[in-house]
């Protein structure tokens, strides 16, 4: 999915400037007319403090990326020059309601245009993004990916979306973000300053995680996600409902094959018994015609009976007798074997239909086993759930010890460096020694573009958090 997104946003640089004038904008002030997100984003989802490198998070060394967790921080580094890299973190997004917190700083680099935001709400397809990002120039963008291109949801087409606004931080400095959703509204918050208010209309949860542009550093501190108590419970029930859907699907599939295999069977048996019936009327035909001869032979014997018999022999008589005995003798034969033959036919048809009953009865008899093996199942998988929750109650008091036991010890730092990981250190530490002392070539130029309302809106306070040491003792 992340390495699919990436190949999109690579071709949307180039696209992008065609389809300039196609792109429907919002102004800030349209924006702002809808009332703001009020709920209360009190339960954690996703902490995040780059205190160790975790499978969460990409963790790259090549020619075009580097992106590595040291010093608590996320360091950020796209080397490629002319497209914008998702870092798309793997952790699931199931929440339609839901808060991300985070710190961004833009680094020291010779392109004047490098920029760093959130992405959040990627589309399970690709084709659907919302992007916040910002630059060196205290201005901000919001954009929103559509199919193959972006639009802009601030600005306008002239600026390029970008819209200048006071509320965000001094050039090296760290930018608190705060996305506020409730799906379709999201709300922008930087540093504890309200900036804008948009709908993303048709929009399922998402991936979320940095869009980092061309030739950019950058850094951030945490990445905190929150929902309401409501979302996560909905979130739980829409996942359950997505797996018995899952479980259904599967359960049906299973039972039409096996319905197929049992029609399969009884158009066997009926070709079968069709066969059967077709042989058993070609021989009731051939004794059907036996039989005619035998009695047009019959007819005529006593026709000459009565008019020539009177004319020969004894010995002739006796002859002729013994032969009409014996035409009728087997004329029984005949007519006892065709009933065999119809008895024969009545019996096949009589067991083709039990055989069709008993598969039906089968059929049936499965469907009930399965229904209540199913049940049982749900039954086990439910006293399994409980017993997890207990387990993972008593496992998260037990972590709570060992944190609290854990802050009262000394902790000692082990100096020595691994030496398959030599080249990887090297190049970190000579990226963040250029991050942190290279001097700032861009210089600001005014962008002629709408201010923003810097008006201070009560919100909900960014978890209390201070660099290095302070978040260590968290």
């Amino acid at each position: 999915m992340r390495t699919l997104f990436n190949h999109k946003i690579d071709g949307i640089i180039t696209y992008l400037t065609l389809t300039l004038l196609l792109a429907v904008t919002v102004t800030p002030s349209d924006a702002q007319a809808q009332d703001q997100i009020a709920l209360e984003y009190n339960v954690v989802e996703l902490r995040e403090e780059f205190s160790a490198k975790n499978e969460d998070w990409p963790y790259l060394t090549t020619m075009e990326n580097l992106y590595v967790v040291d010093k608590d921080e996320y360091f950020m580094h796209r080397r490629n020059k002319s497209a914008s890299y998702a870092i798309v973190t793997d952790w699931r997004n199931k929440l339609s309601e839901f808060n991300i917190l985070t710190t961004l700083k833009l680094g020291p680099a010779n392109d004047e245009t490098q920029t760093i935001g959130v992405i959040f709400l990627v589309q399970d397809d690709g084709k659907g993004a919302v992007v916040f990002e910002f630059n060196k120039f205290k201005q901000y963008r919001i954009k929103q990916l559509v199919g193959s291109y972006y639009k802009f949801l601030s600005g306008d087409a002239e600026s390029n979306g970008w819209v200048k606004s006071g509320a965000l931080a001094a050039k090296n400095e760290y930018n608190e973000i705060d996305i506020r959703v409730q799906l379709p509204q999201v709300d922008i918050y930087v540093n504890n300053k309200f900036l804008q208010s948009f709908d993303v209309i048709d929009y399922k949860p998402g991936s979320m995680g940095f869009l980092i542009g061309p030739d950019t550093k950058a850094k951030s501190d945490y990445f905190y996600v929150y929902t309401t108590a409501e979302g996560k419970e909905t979130a739980e029930e829409q996942q359950q409902e997505e797996a018995e859907n899952r479980s259904a699907v599967e359960q049906l599939s299973k039972l039409r094959y096996e319905l197929e295999q049992e029609k399969r069977a009884l158009k066997e048996c009926q070709m079968e018994r069709e066969r059967a019936v077709s042989v058993l009327e070609e021989q009731m035909g051939l004794l059907t015609q036996n039989n005619d001869k035998l009695m047009l032979q019959n007819r005529q014997l006593q026709e000459f009976k009565s008019q020539v018999l009177v004319e020969i022999d004894e010995d002739v008589f006796l002859t002729l007798a013994e032969n009409l005995k014996e035409e009728i003798i087997k004329n029984q034969k005949l007519e006892s074997q065709v009933q065999i033959y119809k008895d024969s036919l009545q019996y096949a048809h009589t067991r083709y239909n039990k055989l069709k009953l008993a598969l039906l009865d089968k059929a049936i008899k499965k469907a009930e086993k399965e229904k209540v093996d199913r049940d049982k199942q749900e039954a086990i998988e439910t006293k399994e759930e409980i017993e997890q929750e207990l387990e993972d109650k008593r496992m998260k008091a037990e972590q709570a010890n060992w944190e609290a036991k854990k802050e009262k010890d000394t902790v000692k730092v082990n100096s020595g460096v691994q030496s398959e990981k030599e080249l990887t250190e090297e190049l970190i530490e000579e990226a963040l020694e250029e991050f942190d002392n290279e001097p700032d070539s861009a210089t600001s130029s005014p962008i002629s573009a709408q201010e923003v309302s810097e008006q201070k809106i009560e919100a909900r306070p960014l978890p209390v958090k201070t660099r290095k040491a302070q978040k260590k003792q968290d």
